[in-house]
C-alpha cells in the first residue's frame, strides 16, 4: 500500500461559524464539515480559494484552523 490512508493527518481542521443562529462548530475536515452542512466538499473549498469574506447563502462563514 502506498500513502497514507489515515485522513487525520492530511485533513485541515475548520471551524464554522453561523451567524443566522450565532453558534460555532469545529470539524476535523472539510469533508466532515460539508457533510453535517449538506453542501459539497467544493462550496467550501472554493470560499478559502477565493478568499471570500461573504458568508455562503449569507449563513457560514469558515476559518481554517490548524
Amino acid at each position: 500500500m502506498v500513502g497514507n490512508t489515515n485522513n487525520k493527518y492530511n485533513s485541515q481542521q475548520i471551524e464554522v461559524s453561523d451567524i443566522k443562529n450565532n453558534t460555532t462548530t469545529y470539524y476535523d475536515s472539510i469533508s466532515e464539515a460539508a457533510r453535517a452542512l449538506n453542501i459539497n466538499k467544493s462550496v467550501i473549498d472554493m470560499f478559502f480559494k477565493n478568499n471570500q469574506q461573504k458568508p455562503y447563502k449569507g449563513q457560514y462563514t469558515f476559518t481554517k484552523t490548524k
